[in-house]
């Protein structure tokens, strides 16, 4: 007797994390993260790194569903490096806190 075929998996595209470097960004970082909510193609993953912030820049990276991770080197080079370390996506995508990225953004990524 035959057994019945497995069914393959479908197909999966390639997945997207974003990477924000950021420092006392908190004001900037919730538009930014907002706006990254509304992508008719969502990320798998958002990875925000805190700078060694002063403000509340992690704690609004989180209420937003972000990873957080540190980097106490200052400077936007070290900070996008942690983040790329860190990003489990197939794609890496990296904007700056202050970027407000219109909704397709990602889907034309």
């Amino acid at each position: 007797m035959d057994t019945p075929a497995a069914h393959p998996e479908p197909a999966r595209g390639p997945t997207v994390s974003v990477v924000i470097p950021a420092k006392d960004d908190a004001p900037n970082l919730r538009r930014c993260l907002t706006a990254l909510a509304a992508q008719t193609v969502p990320a798998e993953e958002v990875v925000v790194v805190d700078n060694a912030s002063t403000d509340t820049t992690a704690e609004v990276a989180r209420a937003h569903g972000a990873r957080v991770v540190h980097e106490a080197a200052p400077g936007i080079p070290a900070a996008a490096s942690t983040g790329y370390d860190a990003a489990t996506g197939t794609v890496i995508v990296r904007c700056d806190a202050d970027t407000v990225a219109p909704p397709d953004w990602l889907e034309r990524v």
